[in-house]
C-alpha cells in the first residue's frame, strides 16, 4: 500500500504530519514509550517508520497480524514459509498478545540497528588492528630480508627456540608431595625453573630461550624433586626432536613424563624461529586473508543495513540479480581502488580532476565525430558535482558511463587506422587523427573514471548507513 508516485511533495508532507499526529493521539502509542523518547529516532525517521508500519497494516487496525506480516514478507521474498514467518513474528511480538503494535515494530527496528551497528563497529576495530599488525610485520619483514644470514645448517644465524614451562600434573615422590622444578637441556645449554614446594600439580609459567645453531638435536625435559639431604630425585623425563617445530608455529601440548608415575605429564609451549623471513611472510599472508574475510563479513552486514532501511522487515527482502551484480562490481572495484587510487589523495578531488580532463578530451573528440553523447554526459555529471550527489544519481551515472564505454569501443574499433602520430599533408586527416587519439585516451579515462565514481558511490552509501544509525 505504498503512496502513488504521482502525489505531490506537499501532499506527502501533509499526509506524514497528519499520520504522526494521529499516531501520537492513538491508544497504540504511549508518550513514555521508547519510540517517543529514544533520541536516535528523528522526526523524519519517525515519519518513515510509521509509513512502513502502515504499508503492512492492510486493515488499518493499528496492529499487525501474523497474516499481514506473512503476506508482506511473501511479496518481498517468495522463499519464506510459515515457520520462517512464525519465528520472525514471535520475535517482534514482545508481549505475546498475537499482534505487533507500533511500539513493538519500532523496538524491533531499534534492536536490529543496535545489533548491526555493534557488529560493524567490532569488525571495523578488528580490521584496523589487523592492518596495524600487517604494517608492523611488513616493516619487520623488510628488516629481516636485509639482516637475515643463513648458516651452513640451513637455518638463520641467531635462531631462537622459545620454551614456556606452564605446569605439570600427577607428579609422584617417595617422600609425599614433591618440591619440583624443571631442567631443560638443548644444544649444550641448560636452564632450570624455580622450585614449587609440596605440590603434585605445580604451575611454573616461566619462559626461556635457547640459541640454536644446527637444529638437529633434541629438547630434553627433566622434572626433579629437590632433595633435602641426598641429591635431587628425578621424577620424570621426556625428549622431543627440534624437527617437530620446523613449521615455526607456536605449539602448546602435553608431554608424557617417563618415571615414577605412569600418569605424570608436563605442559609446554614451544616455538622455534629458524627462518624469520618465511615466518613473517606466513603471518602477513594470514593477516591478509583474515582482513579479506572480515571485510567481506562487514560488507555483508552493511548490505543488511541497507536492506533494513526504515523497515524492520526490510532485511528479509530477497536479493535480485541487479543487487548481486552491483555487489560483485562494488567488491571488484573496491579492491582495485584501494590498491591503485589510495595514494592520489582526496577521492572528491580526484573525481573532479578526471572529470575535467574527460570534458576537455570530449571537446577535442567532437571534431572527429558529430555526436554530443560524451559532452552531454559530462554536462550532466558536472551539474551533479555542483548540486550534490545522491546514491540514485551515482547509479544512473555509472550505468550511462558503461553504455558510453561500449559506444566508444565500437567507434574506436571502426576508426583504428587513425591511431597514428605522424603529420599528414592533408590538414583534415591530421584533425581526424588528433581527434581520434584524444577520443582513444578519453575511452581509457572513462574506465578509470568509472572506478573512481564507484568508489565514491561506496563512500556515499557508507555515509548513508552512518546517518541511518545517527538518526
Amino acid at each position: 500500500m505504498s503512496i502513488n508516485k504521482a502525489e505531490s511533495a506537499l501532499a506527502l508532507k501533509d499526509w506524514a504530519i497528519e499520520s504522526v499526529n494521529a499516531r501520537m493521539r492513538s491508544s497504540n502509542f504511549q508518550s513514555g514509550s521508547r519510540f517517543a523518547l529514544d533520541p536516535r529516532i528523528s522526526h523524519e525517521r519517525r515519519i518513515q517508520l510509521i509509513k512502513a508500519f502502515d504499508d503492512i497494516d492492510i486493515d488499518r487496525s493499528g496492529k499487525l497480524s501474523f497474516e499481514e506480516i506473512f503476506n508482506y514478507l511473501k511479496d518481498i521474498n517468495d522463499e519464506v514459509d510459515d515457520n520462517y514467518v512464525k519465528t520472525i513474528f514471535e520475535s517482534m511480538d514482545a508481549n505475546k498478545d498475537g499482534q505487533v503494535s507500533i511500539e513493538e515494530f519500532i523496538n524491533t527496528y531499534l534492536n536490529q540497528v543496535d545489533g548491526l551497528s555493534e557488529s560493524v563497529a567490532k569488525l571495523r576495530q578488528k580490521i584496523l588492528e589487523k592492518r596495524r599488525d600487517l604494517a608492523t610485520n611488513n616493516e619487520q619483514l623488510q628488516d629481516a630480508i636485509k639482516s637475515e644470514r643463513i648458516n651452513s645448517w640451513g637455518i638463520m644465524e641467531g635462531s631462537l627456540l622459545t620454551v614456556r614451562v606452564v605446569e605439570a600434573q600427577n607428579l609422584a615422590s617417595f617422600s609425599g608431595k614433591p618440591s619440583a622444578y624443571v631442567n631443560l637441556l638443548c644444544e649444550r645449554q641448560q636452564i632450570a625453573t624455580k622450585i614449587i614446594k609440596n605440590e603434585r600439580n605445580p604451575n611454573w609459567d616461566e619462559s626461556f630461550s635457547f640459541k640454536i645453531s644446527s637444529g638437529n638435536g633434541e629438547l630434553l625435559i627433566q622434572v626433579f624433586n629437590e632433595g633435602t639431604i641426598s641429591k635431587d630425585d628425578l621424577l620424570g623425563t621426556c625428549s622431543v626432536s627440534l624437527k617437530e617445530f620446523e613449521d615455526q608455529q607456536k605449539q602448546e601440548k602435553w608431554f608424557h613424563l617417563q618415571g615414577r608415575s605412569n600418569s605424570a605429564r608436563i605442559l609446554l609451549s614451544v616455538q622455534w624461529i629458524h627462518r624469520k623471513t618465511e615466518y613473517l611472510k606466513k603471518i602477513i599472508d594470514n593477516l591478509d586473508n583474515e582482513i579479506l574475510s572480515d571485510t567481506a563479513e562487514m560488507e555483508k552486514i552493511e548490505a543488511e543495513m541497507r536492506k533494513l532501511g526504515t523497515n524492520p522487515l526490510g532485511m528479509f527482502k530477497k536479493d535480485t540479480w541487479v543487487d548481486k551484480l552491483e555487489g560483485k562490481v562494488i567488491s571488484e572495484v573496491q579492491e582495485i581502488a584501494d590498491k591503485h587510487f589510495e595514494a592520489l589523495g582526496s577521492l572528491d578531488q580526484v573525481q573532479k580532476m578526471m572529470l575535467g580532463i574527460f570534458t576537455v578530451l570530449a571537446v577535442f573528440t567532437s571534431f572527429a565525430r558529430p555526436d554530443l553523447a560524451n559532452l552531454t554526459w559530462a554536462g550532466g555529471v558536472w551539474s551533479r558535482e555542483l548540486s550534490g550527489w545522491s546514491v540514485p544519481s551515482y547509479r544512473y551515472a555509472g550505468i550511462s558511463i558503461v553504455l558510453l564505454v561500449l559506444y566508444d569501443f565500437l567507434w574506436v574499433f571502426a576508426n583504428f587506422e587513425y591511431l597514428v602520430f605522424d603529420i599528414h599533408q592533408d590538414p583534415q586527416i591530421n584533425l581526424h587523427r588528433f581527434s581520434f587519439v584524444t577520443g582513444f585516451f578519453n575511452f581509457v579515462l572513462k574506465i578509470l573514471l568509472f572506478i573512481v565514481m564507484v568508489k565514491s558511490y561506496i563512500t556515499l552509501k557508507a555515509q548513508e548507513n552512518t546517518n541511518l544509525l545517527g538518526n
